[in-house]
């Protein structure tokens, strides 16, 4: 078949070869195109339904009981106890949500709830793991949220019950709470469905990873970049995290123990990234700085550019006046210099990968999702359409001529989440030549997902995912990024 360079007439071409090849919109409105295959000698997939209770009667989560849910993770005494029965007005949402609604407060979820004050400030997404619609205060005690765990979206149901614990002010929520107003309640059921997920609030107060968390919360794709021993230059990381969070991304970042106490830093510890800006000072110096929030919504940066620094007098009352928030709410501005110096990672996060790292989501939008066993092989083809230059304009100064780039992701299914495999991935030719990524990762790391970027003439391919140690009949997913459908076996 003959086929026109035109993007409208190559588009179509495209829309086509996915029906073929089974790609459909993602139902979830993610405008992104999925084509999945399973080659698991057992398919098992578990859907929990909706509680019914009668009118008047209140749910209560046999399967996530309080001895279970902290069993090993505070020395407090906990006590549980349904909103209404210690909130004066409880509700889901005040006001509408918000970052400042994040805040965490006895377990160790900052690296959930960094990313989730992220969330806040995106309704669309939020929407899809809990809205208006998730819970209603008074009626039967049930609150419905979504998770993305292992290539799916669950409905995860909890009942209403929250930790608390008794001061001499009365009781407390244990729990992550809203900052904004302690009647809101989407912060503390959306930390306890992530506890039911996993088992107890102690298994993810045990840490964990801000990718792991996007990861949760949206099913998009996470990379972090190590600022320890940083290479390039700190102006393209500057522009980078401006670029990534201009176009919709979501950006923590993550300090070492080591850290803790210097300058109202702690560590360790994740915290949320959210906004980059170059200002200049009265004597012409630029300045670039970036804004951090504490999901404890409190402690902040107590250095150059905090809230109450004098380099603030040297920039213009207007520029000051927009940027600066002189409250005790966890959010604070540091210089590029200062944050690279202190924190030792950050966490860039998307819906479709950033092939070429200049922060911006590339258009990779058709993927195509394999669920397999490791030791497993599995073939990509790659078809001769993708030699047309509409690649060359889009990933212009990127791609060589005939070639494409794509992005394989590999995610281990989690049988204990204080363990993970050491995962990786092997791609070869139809000549068994094996391809290296074009990072040159190291073979194998032990992460729950991992992340290789590859550039391909049209062929078919044989790809896969390696472990250096895995228990029998164990379970990946691998997904495949790409400007446009490519044919996997069946």
């Amino acid at each position: 078949m003959a086929y026109s360079s035109s993007h409208r007439e190559m588009s179509c071409a495209f829309g086509r070869m996915a029906i073929q090849d089974g790609y459909s919109e993602d139902p979830e409105g993610s405008g992104l195109m999925y084509a999945t295959s399973d080659l698991r000698t057992k398919q098992q997939r578990f859907r929990q339904s909706r509680p019914r209770m009668s009118r008047g009667q209140m749910w209560t989560d046999e399967e996530f009981v309080p001895s279970e849910a902290v069993r090993d993770c505070t020395t407090r005494k906990i006590v549980w106890r349904r909103p209404d029965e210690f909130l004066s007005n409880p509700q889901l949402f005040v006001g509408g949500a918000e970052r400042y609604d994040v805040q965490q407060e006895g377990f160790g979820t900052c690296w959930f709830l960094s990313m989730l004050a992220n969330l806040a400030d995106k309704p669309r997404l939020l929407k899809k793991v809990i809205n208006a619609k998730s819970y209603a205060p008074g009626t039967d005690g049930i609150c419905c949220c979504k998770l993305w765990k292992f290539g799916e979206w669950e409905d995860i149901y909890i009942d209403d019950y929250l930790p608390l614990y008794r001061s001499k002010d009365g009781l407390q929520f244990y729990g992550a709470m809203s900052w904004t107003d302690s009647n809101e309640l989407w912060v503390s059921f959306l930390e306890k469905a992530l506890a039911k997920m996993y088992g107890s609030y102690c298994v993810v107060s045990g840490g964990g990873l801000p990718s792991e968390a996007y990861l949760a919360l949206t099913g998009g794709v996470a990379e972090t970049v190590l600022l320890t021993g940083y290479t390039s230059s700190p102006h393209s990381l500057f522009q980078r995290l401006d670029k990534a969070l201009k176009t919709g991304a979501m950006v923590t970042c993550g300090i070492l123990e080591e850290y803790s106490g210097d300058l109202g830093l702690m560590g360790p510890h994740a915290y949320s990234l959210n906004r980059t800006v170059e200002v200049t000072s009265f004597d012409g110096e630029v300045v670039r700085l970036i804004r951090i929030r504490n999901p404890h919504g409190t402690n902040e940066w107590k250095g150059k550019w905090s809230d109450r620094s004098r380099e603030w007098q040297t920039l213009a009352k207007g520029i000051r006046r927009k940027l600066r928030r002189d409250r005790d709410d966890g959010e604070f501005w540091m210089s590029l210099e200062d944050f690279m110096s202190n924190f030792t990672q950050t966490t860039i996060c998307s819906l479709t990968p950033d092939f070429d790292k200049d922060g911006q989501s590339d258009p990779l939008n058709y993927v195509r999702r394999m669920f397999g066993e490791w030791g497993r092989k599995m073939e990509i083809t790659i078809p001769g359409i993708c030699r047309k230059p509409m690649f060359s304009e889009k990933y212009r100064g990127l791609t060589p001529e005939g070639s494409i780039p794509i992005v394989v992701q590999i995610i281990q299914k989690e049988v204990d989440r204080s363990f993970y495999c050491d995962i990786g991935c092997s791609l070869s030719d139809a000549n068994g030549r094996r391809i290296p990524d074009i990072e040159r990762k190291p073979t194998h790391a032990a992460e729950l997902q991992r992340v290789f970027r590859y550039i391909l003439p049209p062929g078919r391919y044989t790809l896969q995912p390696s472990t250096a140690r895995v228990a029998t009949n164990r379970e990946f997913l691998v997904r495949v990024f790409s400007p446009c459908p490519v044919f996997s076996n069946k």
